[in-house]
């Protein structure tokens, strides 16, 4: 029994041994094989079969309706059916939103109503029975813009000078 076992180690022992030195010696080799394969495959193998199994479905397909027209009418009034379900389907769902839309433009009509009054005319951001409390705050309370106050008043611009960059004319 000792004698099988060991027998068989060393046999598997050497197909192993024998793996790793193909793919140290040729695994380069075989690592770029395996890319222009792969390559070579996806730019023009994969389209020749994929119009076979497209060629191969249309002859079934012609050969199965041909032979029997009351399986294709079938199937034609089939599609038929489907797509009339999917119409009626969509017109439903077109209805809904439709519904949906004039309901949110009547609750915006009405809310203009109550913030204004009821008035023809009416002052942009702001109802017309405001109270003093629901004024917006400003950011800065002492923000002025057209007072001319604040930081940006010390701006001034660069002196000209005749050359571009600015230091020969002194």
């Amino acid at each position: 029994m000792d004698d099988t076992d060991f027998l068989q180690q060393e046999s598997s022992s050497s197909v192993w041994g024998s793996v790793v030195y193909v793919f140290e010696s040729y695994g380069w080799y075989m690592l770029i094989l395996s890319i222009i394969l792969a390559v070579v495959y996806n730019n023009t193998i994969k389209s020749y079969i994929k119009k076979y199994r497209e060629d191969k479905f249309e002859k079934e397909y012609s050969a199965k309706y041909h032979k029997n027209p009351d399986v294709f009418a079938a199937h034609v009034n089939a599609q038929q059916l489907w797509a009339e379900k999917m119409q009626e389907k969509y017109n439903k769902e077109a209805e809904k939103h439709e519904q949906k839309m004039k309901e949110k433009e009547e609750k915006r009509k009405q809310e203009l109503m109550e913030n204004y009054g009821g008035s023809e005319g009416y002052v942009l951001g702001g109802r017309s029975g405001r109270k003093d409390d629901d004024k917006p705050k400003s950011l800065r309370p002492d923000y002025h813009p057209l007072m001319g106050g604040g930081s940006s008043s010390t701006y001034r611009p660069p002196r000209r000078s005749p050359c571009g960059g600015g230091g020969c004319g002194k």
